[in-house]
This record gives structure tokens, C-alpha cells and sequence, in this order.
């Protein structure tokens, strides 16, 4: 049996590799590595399969739990901000309240409904406000 293991360890790194491909997360390349490694030692004579199976997870299992924090940082250096929510943390002026009580302000050239993050706080026209966080088409503020 131990003669044809190379071909199981190519099939593994194939399909590891096609699931990697497949996908948006880094996992299973890392037991394509480990694959790779037993396909290697799978063509040295005299070793069993067993042997490679325990191969195949050491070294799978190092490189996933050594590498992928490390790939991660790599690879996800920062959050970048959607032009959206730059709006979070500025201060806006309550420029009108239309019919149904929802304050609303102008914010780079788009009026947005307001509301204020205490349901008791009422916003006039004239009032400052600092945006907190967006809600759908609403921007929840607090009154300055």
C-alpha cells in the first residue's frame, strides 16, 4: 500500500488546493503544504503509510496553527473606512424638522435624517449634534 500513496497525497494536495482556490479564508493550503511534505516523503523507500499520515498532520497542524495568525496580519493590515463612515465623530447643525419630528441635517452637500441616541432628547433647528454611528439612512447623534 505504502507504494501508492503518493498518488493519495497528490489528490489531497489537488483537492486542497482547488478548496483554497474556492474559498476566501487561508486554511486549507496549509494542509496542502502538509500534503505536499508526505507526497515528498511518500517516494523515500521503506516508509510506511502510516508514517505519512502522521507526517501530514504535524506538519499540517504547525503550519495552520503557526503561519495563519501571521498570514492574517499580513494580509489584512488595516480596515479602511467607507466614505461613510468618516462621518462618524463630526459635528453637524439641525438645519430643519420636516412634518413627522425627525430632525434633519446637511452633511458634505446630503441632508440626512437625525436621530438622537436618548429617545427623550429633542433636536431643534439650530442645535448641535455629534454623529455616532449610522443606522441605515439615519445618522444617530448626540446633542452637543
Amino acid at each position: 500500500m505504502a507504494e501508492y500513496m503518493w498518488i493519495v497525497w497528490l489528490g489531497v494536495f489537488a483537492l486542497a488546493i482547488i478548496v483554497e482556490f474556492s474559498t476566501t479564508e487561508l486554511v486549507s493550503i496549509f494542509f496542502a503544504f502538509g500534503a505536499l511534505i508526505a507526497l515528498i516523503i511518500s517516494f523515500i523507500p521503506n516508509v510506511e503509510w502510516w508514517v505519512q499520515l502522521i507526517i501530514f498532520v504535524v506538519i499540517s497542524g504547525i503550519s495552520l496553527i503557526g503561519l495563519r495568525p501571521l498570514m492574517h496580519k499580513v494580509l489584512n493590515k488595516e480596515k479602511r473606512n467607507t466614505n461613510v463612515d468618516e462621518l462618524i465623530g463630526r459635528v453637524v447643525t439641525v438645519i430643519d424638522v420636516n412634518g413627522d419630528n425627525y430632525p434633519e441635517a446637511k452633511v458634505n452637500g446630503l441632508i440626512w435624517r437625525l436621530s438622537s441616541i436618548k429617545e427623550e432628547e429633542v433636536l431643534n433647528v439650530g442645535d448641535k449634534a455629534t454623529i455616532l454611528k449610522i443606522e441605515g439612512n439615519r445618522l444617530v447623534v448626540r446633542k452637543e
